[in-house]
């Protein structure tokens, strides 16, 4: 029968691990006693703290507007980094000044005039020194935005917030007053150790963390100091910008990060970071001839770091879908516009922007209603504004419409896909390409091979994962599907409405549409018997006509000792880390998928699904890539990994999916991640323990366009058994 129920409410683990998270990615824009952007710039998460961000912003349209940079340059097709978080603070600045400053028309100045971000600054700190409406008002305003210059959504690319993230930090430590020659102040120290902070208070005892050359030092010692009094084994990556660029520019930037991999000092920075444009491809070459060209440097290099090798981390299909037409509305009609925005032009988007606002407030008294697991309207004041703004209304301007990027529209879901398809196949070409021209040894053989100093692996990598594990078996991936949702990487959902209603998806409590669970089941955990080998074929095939229970035919020796082979063969590297510990895991969950059945098919079954648990290990490498832009919670990771293998072992013909086998899943991932970590990095932090949610219920029916859902509830955290 296809409905099934969890039996009983299952216990969750802390996953311990992040292994991809960038630095100024991670801390959320708030949060409730803990750290977070908002506590760290003012020392509490109320309205002056939000509003101080706020003002940040505003700040940095005054000082370094995108929209001047676009407006200036002759090609105005490319996109700007940070145009649509700037478009952003344009539209809270036109809100500011309609209601401040109705008759001074002020919200019909262009987005590149100063004195609309002066006004906005002037007013919000009128508001915020009155006792009445308009303090409520601007700081429900400063709530809303900076959500949405902060953190990636729907309408803003998540590496617009970085930029946003990355100019906050630069702004705060510029304004601190330092001795000569002190590069970073106190208020930095505080941000660097708030989120580590933060990590740990997550459950993440182990992290790689990139960051950029220039604040690499600082980063390192507080890690190290952070390892020695917490007990945690985080480490450093040097992240460049520089790989889209020329080739020359990126070998610039490569020997910049070689002297930080090299300094013997710097024991916690242990390898590189490729960083993503992914809307063009990069440069590859460059890249492999510095790792070959360097590959003695850094193998000498390590024995002054805390690591069995050097890290190569490559971005690979992270979403990025922004371009000429698919970006900020004002940018979209400076590319397409004729002629280029002028005073009529900000006038009619003034009253647009005045429009939808009115709009959202008059939907929000009809909408509001929902349930758990999906949620309604809102009630805050500007709830589902950019959804008037950029999906139920469009302005038309002198025959030209306007356009926004969209992570759910239909050329955000094609470009996401293409690109990160095409960097994937070009980087596997790269790699079977020979090393000297006309010579056998390939870049995959020489970089990657026996005697290599170098771990690959591969940020994001949606597409063609399967391809990759099995043609490149050393690579890894770092796996971030809550990431892919918010940038759109995945183009898992088509619309506004299916992006809410998956809310069990993205937030883990709530419901999950079984396309979606059948969708990145295939390209992350795909389960079916095409991926065993013709030997394992006919092994499981004979071992499934076997008499007696099948937990007896398991406990023979002799098959144990069988499949044990074919497990080690499944992990590849990890391999040699296959014990019995794992035939044990291995055999619950075939008795589980098994139970009383005595059917060969539904026997056969079993055992390949299981086995492909193990062929799905690099899977299991979790990385939130950023949690705080990209709210992707490492602890929800884990379990929608969990979920998703379940989903696809549910016992067949069965209707409990018993909580002991949920529980078997968790320990296999764990396990997985334990084995690379110490393989690759080294040491492990502490004992297991129980995170701070369990799975309270999970019920659904297994089959095409239906449904999941899913209850999480609080447990005791601590250690565990």
């Amino acid at each position: 029968m296809a409905y099934f129920k969890l039996s009983s409410p299952v216990p969750v683990h802390d996953y311990p691990y992040d292994f991809h998270s960038h630095l100024t990615g991670i801390l959320p824009v708030r949060g409730k006693d803990e750290p977070s952007l908002v506590r760290w710039l003012s020392g509490s998460d109320g309205d002056a703290g939000e509003v101080a961000l706020f003002q940040q912003a505003l700040s940095y349209m005054l000082a370094a507007n995108p929209f001047d940079y676009l407006t200036r340059r002759a090609d105005r097709t490319s996109y700007e980094r940070g145009e649509c978080a700037a478009e952003n603070i344009y539209i809270a600045c036109v809100l500011i000044a309609q209601r401040m400053r109705p008759y001074e028309s002020v919200a019909e100045l262009p987005v590149t005039d100063p004195r609309l971000y002066r006004a906005a600054q002037e007013s919000v700190r009128a508001a915020m020194l009155s006792p009445g409406e308009d303090r409520t008002w601007v700081a429900a305003l400063a709530r809303y935005f900076n959500g949405k210059i902060y953190s990636s959504n729907k309408f803003t690319p998540f590496d617009d917030a970085y930029k946003m993230r990355s100019v906050l930090t630069d702004q705060v430590n510029d304004a601190e007053k330092k001795p000569d020659g002190v590069k970073f102040g106190k208020k930095y120290e505080d941000f660097i150790v708030g989120t580590l902070k933060y990590l740990k208070g997550k459950g993440i005892k182990h992290i790689q963390i990139p960051a950029g050359a220039g604040d690499i030092d600082i980063l390192d010692a507080k890690v190290e100091e952070f390892n020695d009094d917490e007990n945690t084994q985080y480490r450093v990556l040097v992240h460049t910008p520089s790989a889209y660029m020329s080739a020359s520019s990126l070998a610039a930037d490569l020997a910049n990060i070689l002297k930080k991999l090299t300094d013997d000092k710097l024991k916690c920075t242990i390898g590189i970071d490729l960083l993503g444009v992914e809307n063009r491809v990069a440069n590859y070459d460059a890249l492999f001839d510095f790792l070959r060209k360097q590959k003695g440097v850094l193998t000498e290099a390590l024995k002054s770091k805390h690591s069995k090798s050097i890290v190569v981390h490559i971005h690979n299909g992270e979403g990025a879908s922004s371009a000429a037409d698919h970006r900020s509305m004002i940018g979209y009609y400076l590319a397409y516009g004729d002629p280029a925005p002028d005073a009529d032009f900000y006038k009619a988007l003034a009253c647009y922007i005045g429009r939808c606002a009115q709009s959202a407030t008059e939907r929000r008294a009809t909408e509001s209603a929902g349930t758990r697991g999906a949620p309604g309207y809102g009630v805050g004041i500007f709830s589902r504004l950019f959804d008037e703004l950029f999906l139920s209304s469009s302005l038309t301007h002198r025959g030209c419409q306007l356009r926004r990027f969209d992570i759910n529209g239909e050329r955000s879901r094609e470009l996401a896909a293409y690109n990160a398809k095409r960097s994937v196949m070009a980087l596997s070409e790269m790699f079977d390409s020979p090393v000297e021209k006309g010579g056998n040894q390939t870049w995959y053989a020489l970089l990657a091979g026996d005697g290599s100093p170098y771990t690959f692996r591969l940020g994001h990598d949606y597409y063609y994962r399967n391809f990759v594990a099995a043609k490149y078996p050393v690579l890894a991936f770092d796996t971030n599907l809550g990431s892919n949702a918010i940038t759109g990487a995945a183009a898992l959902f088509k619309s506004a409405e299916s992006y809410r209603i998956n809310k069990g998806f993205r937030h883990l409590d709530g419901y999950i549409d079984t396309d979606v669970l059948a969708a990145v089941s295939a390209s992350i955990t795909y389960m079916s018997s095409d991926s065993l080998n013709q030997e394992q074929i006919n092994y499981y095939v004979d071992l499934s006509k076997k008499l007696g229970d099948m937990k007896d035919v398991l406990a023979d020796v002799q098959v144990a000792e069988t499949i044990k082979g074919f497990l080690k063969g499944a992990l590849g590297p990890l391999g040699y880390f296959v014990a019995d510990y794992h035939y044990v895991n291995f055999a619950k969950l075939v008795v589980s998928v098994v139970g009383e059945s005595t059917e060969p098919s539904v026997r056969y079954q079993a055992l390949a699904r299981v086995n492909s648990i193990f062929l799905n290990w690099r899977s299991y490498l979790l990385g939130a890539d950023g949690q705080g832009v990209e709210h992707s919670d490492i602890q929800d990771e884990f379990v929608r990994m969990v979920i998703l293998i379940a989903y696809n072992l549910l016992p067949v013909g069965q209707t409990v999916l018993a909580s002991d086998t949920v529980l078997t899943l968790q320990r296999v991932i764990l396990s997985m991640a334990d084995a690379y970590w110490l393989q690759t990095i080294g040491s492990l932090a502490g004992e297991r323990a129980w995170g701070k949610r369990n799975i309270e219920a999970l019920e659904g029916y297994q089959a095409p366009s239906s449904v999941v859902s899913l209850r999480r509830g609080k447990q005791d955290p601590g250690q565990a058994a």
